[in-house]
């Protein structure tokens, strides 16, 4: 892409997931692109795909124009001080909760810096990936970061005031839709039903769900009052979700999640 080599810094599931993006859609030519990591059972994967290994994270740094940072936010200080030295001209795409532009500037001098909040459902090629916006990267080289995410689901670009609050949004709710799903599950089950029969329902009920939302141009709301009949079960049902105060549990959820993302923060 535009003479542009791309490098990893981390070989673990969501960066397998944002390189299988890359190569299924050839945004790079797997030659000009070098993955890291101190395991070398997780570079099988990528060798697999044509892509150039390595253990030493400062190969991949003098290799790259873009390095995605895909480790967790606790090795940052450790992993970052390992390549100080040469991360002038280069920009670093970090996807770690919590970690702020300005921080990882201050590690990496004269580096460009873009913060992004990727989801787990990239694996599928169906993620939702929030991207800061950064004014001080070429309109270019942000739009080939957009392209690298794009390539395994939707993208949206906040500004970086708001990165910690859309990780409940898109980046941890994968979680409380799965637990949604497993309350469902356990109960279908204590009343004699399939557990697979059951997830596979469940499951697919909440695909067909988000496909409505999406397409049908009518809000969550809108689509809830759809569904319910004057008297009916979907009524009868969500009447213990406002018993329970379902919204005010949600929202402390999110809230939580954001705390914490500033808790973790630097």
């Amino acid at each position: 892409m535009n003479g542009l080599h791309l490098g990893f810094i981390g070989a673990g599931n969501m960066a397998a997931a944002i390189l299988d993006g890359v190569v299924a859609k050839s945004l790079f030519p797997t030659g000009d692109i070098m993955i890291s990591n101190p395991h070398t059972e997780k570079l099988e994967h990528p060798r697999s795909l044509g892509v150039q290994v390595t253990c030493d994270n400062r190969e991949v740094i003098s290799f790259s124009d873009i390095v995605i940072l895909a480790v967790k936010p606790q090795k940052f200080e450790e992993v970052l001080s390992g390549f100080s030295d040469l991360s002038h001209g280069k920009c670093f795409v970090s996807i770690a909760a919590g970690i702020g532009t300005d921080w990882i500037r201050a590690r990496l001098p004269g580096a460009l810096v873009v913060r992004v909040m990727p989801n787990t459902p990239l694996q599928l090629g169906l993620g939702a990936t929030a991207i800061a916006s950064a004014p001080s990267v070429p309109d270019e080289l942000f739009r080939v970061i957009c392209e690298i995410f794009s390539a395994a689901g939707y993208v949206s670009v906040i500004p970086e005031s708001q990165m910690d609050d859309v990780i409940p949004v898109s980046g941890s709710s994968p979680a409380f839709f799965f637990r949604f799903v497993d309350v469902m599950v356990h109960w279908a089950v204590e009343q004699g039903m399939d557990s697979q029969e059951a997830m596979m329902l469940a499951a697919s009920a909440m695909k067909g769900s988000a496909e409505m939302l999406l397409r049908s141009g009518k809000t969550a709301s809108e689509l809830t009052r759809q569904v319910c009949s004057p008297g009916g079960t979907t009524l009868a049902a969500l009447t213990a979700f406002d018993d329970r105060d379902f919204d005010g549990l949600i929202a402390d959820a999110m809230d939580r999640c954001t705390r914490r993302s500033r808790e973790l923060g630097k």
